[in-house]
């Protein structure tokens, strides 16, 4: 149940157990407002946004609104190796809303092939409080954002971890390039 989003999950803790499996695969689906804010957020995308203006425009709402989640962003396989020690840089954005022991916040770590707890990074990380916060300090890190396609999953569409998602690219500048359709899943 911790990938469901908020709304979804308010929704379950007030149902009966019988009713879990109707409400996790209708009510928190392609319908809800949290799926709403997902499309949003894709149609908000234009080629030439900054890394910033595709995070203002609609994404770190989106982010903000399920209350949890990664963009990752990789340097394109044309653009590698990026250098004799990277084949490629993972560009990997977080919001989290925190929990009693933690307050939430958004977080930015590029990595050097790898963006897994014990791969190297290559710049410091970036721990923001706040979105305004946040897309102040998302200027420090655009330039590590160049020639690469990052990936925006839905909100769960079934318990099970069952996604859409859609790419956006972004150019040699760092500059949005391209955004793709909605991937629906079959499932």
């Amino acid at each position: 149940m911790r990938h469901l989003t908020r709304e979804c999950t308010r929704r379950l803790v007030i149902v009966p157990f019988a009713a879990l499996f109707v409400l996790s695969t209708g009510s928190c689906g392609r319908e809800s407002s949290d799926y709403q804010s997902f499309v949003a957020s894709r149609d908000a995308i234009r080629p030439g946004m900054s890394i910033r203006q595709v995070f203002e425009a609609g994404l770190a709402d989106y982010l903000v609104k399920v209350g949890g989640k990664n963009v990752p962003g990789a340097t394109l396989p044309e653009k590698q190796p990026v250098s004799a020690e990277c084949k490629r840089h993972v560009f990997d954005v977080h919001y989290g809303s925190g929990d009693a022991s933690t307050s939430g916040g958004f977080s930015v770590r590029v990595y050097c092939n790898m963006n897994g707890p014990a791969d190297e990074q290559v710049t410091p990380q970036g721990s923001f409080r706040t979105q305004g916060e946040f897309l102040q300090g998302l200027e420090t890190y655009s330039s590590w954002a160049k020639s690469m396609t990052f990936r925006v999953e839905s909100p769960p569409l079934k318990i099970g971890g069952v996604y859409d998602s859609y790419d956006f690219s972004t150019d040699e500048n760092g500059k949005a390039a391209t955004v793709s359709s909605i991937n629906k899943s079959s499932n």
